[in-house]
């Protein structure tokens, strides 16, 4: 009696003090399927084509989460709202926020990065988005002087302040970083484990170090164990760049969230392609090189607790491209791309036809407080077999979830998806 009296006892002192390292004061980045306040979503005037997937996520998060509509100053909101009336949606459950931002369909990447903590507090890490120091140094490389390149892109500065701004208005104190990282690039557990394409960044820290950019994530988000994975998805590449002859992407250059996504504490999602179809188009082939060597990684890889993570391959949807002429300047249109956007040593000549490429991936889907939203491709022709062993997938992952399957291709041929169009504000604990 006296030994189980013992043991118990040792049990209680090692959960205390496990508890007591959890110092609730203690600020970290929640994962995404913890309980969430509202869901930020952008709208632009001037992007109408837009406007059905604005439409489609908030009638899909109606009743379960709030939705917080967000536009530049500049915006007449009364024409968003009449088209959300006009899709039967009550424009009176929704909120409608303005600042000064550029980019307004990017909030995933240039917004707010909220922190909680045990205590019911509430902060806000502003980092640098990326794109504007990373297009200064392609403008450098162009040839244009230093000096009139920072000028030529100071026109995004209001896409820094984003976070910052956001934060404001809700009286949240704002943690400043000089790291260039966005949120499509950000993918924790919770836990205090984070995956990090390697290649994406150094691309957009060129002059960091893994120890340097390790403390400061530490310092920001309160994560302490560190995934480097390899590269994204060729549809996710940087324009800048041709992977493969003939054939562009305008993505991100590697975000992870289209690609290597957190399920839960425990279990990766791994965009995939098979052994079957790797040998069926050069793109394929070079994708299965990548998932495969951050398939490798992933085997060897523990979480923070020591323990192996399970590992689960989502298919990707079947290819899609379209053939777009070279123009004149900075042009980009269903069929046109202007020469601009590519590096001098890509040899690219006005009136050459390059075949572009549409960033689709089943894993630049969102979680919700009772939903899970995944972009569809059976309306554009993908294998219905593919979204049928996605829907397997979700369904066991989040019996308790409803799935909702949104067309986001419009989002897609603009480098993105789902996951990019929206940012989760999490509840305080």
């Amino acid at each position: 009696m006296k030994n189980i009296i013992f043991f118990v006892f040792l049990i209680v002192i090692i959960f205390s003090c496990k508890q007591e390292r959890r110092d609730p004061s203690n600020f970290y980045y929640p994962a995404e399927w913890e309980p969430q306040e509202a869901i930020l979503l952008g709208w632009a005037e001037r992007e109408p084509g837009f406007f059905p997937l604005a439409a489609d996520v908030a009638r899909a998060l109606e009743g379960s989460t709030s939705v917080i509509f967000v536009a530049d100053t500049s915006e007449n909101p009364m024409v968003f709202k009449e088209y959300l009336l006009e899709q039967g949606l009550d424009t009176a459950k929704f909120t409608f926020l303005s600042v000064p931002i550029r980019q307004s369909l990017a909030l995933r990447d240039i917004g707010p990065v909220y922190l909680v903590n045990g205590l019911g507090e509430k902060k806000v890490v502003d980092f640098r988005w990326s794109y504007q120091d990373y297009f200064e140094r392609f403008l450098i490389e162009k040839g244009i002087d230093a000096d009139k390149a920072k000028s030529d892109v100071s026109f995004f500065d209001r896409n820094q302040k984003t976070d910052s701004l956001l934060a404001v208005k809700d009286g949240l104190e704002v943690i400043t970083s000089d790291l260039n990282l966005d949120g499509g690039a950000l993918e924790v557990n919770g836990k205090g484990s984070i995956l990090l394409n390697e290649e994406w960044m150094f691309m957009v820290n060129p002059t960091s170090t893994k120890e340097s950019m390790e403390q400061e994530l530490q310092r920001t988000l309160g994560v302490h164990h560190f995934i480097w994975v390899g590269k994204g998805l060729v549809e996710d590449g940087d324009v800048s760049k041709f992977i493969i002859p003939g054939y562009i992407a305008l993505g991100t250059g590697g975000h992870t969230d289209e690609y290597i996504r957190f399920a839960n504490a425990n279990t990766i999602l791994l965009a995939w392609v098979d052994e079957e179809e790797k040998n069926l188009h050069p793109i394929h082939a070079e994708n299965h090189k990548r998932m495969q060597e951050t398939y490798e990684i992933l085997k060897k890889a523990k979480d923070q607790d020591g323990r192996p993570f399970s590992i689960i391959k989502v298919p990707l949807p079947d290819l899609r491209y379209r053939p777009n002429v070279v123009v004149e300047r900075w042009a980009m249109s269903d069929s046109t791309i202007g020469k601009e956007f590519f590096a001098p040593n890509q040899g690219v000549q006005v009136g050459d036809t390059l075949q572009y490429l549409s960033s689709s991936s089943y894993l630049n889907f969102l979680i919700s407080n009772d939903k899970v939203l995944l972009p569809t491709y059976l309306h554009v022709g993908s294998s219905p077999e593919k979204e049928e062993r996605v829907k397997e997938i979700f369904s066991t992952l989040y019996p308790d979830k409803k799935l909702v399957w949104i067309d986001a291709t419009t989002y897609n041929w603009w480098g993105g998806g789902l996951h990019c169009y929206t940012k989760q504000m999490p509840k305080v604990n």
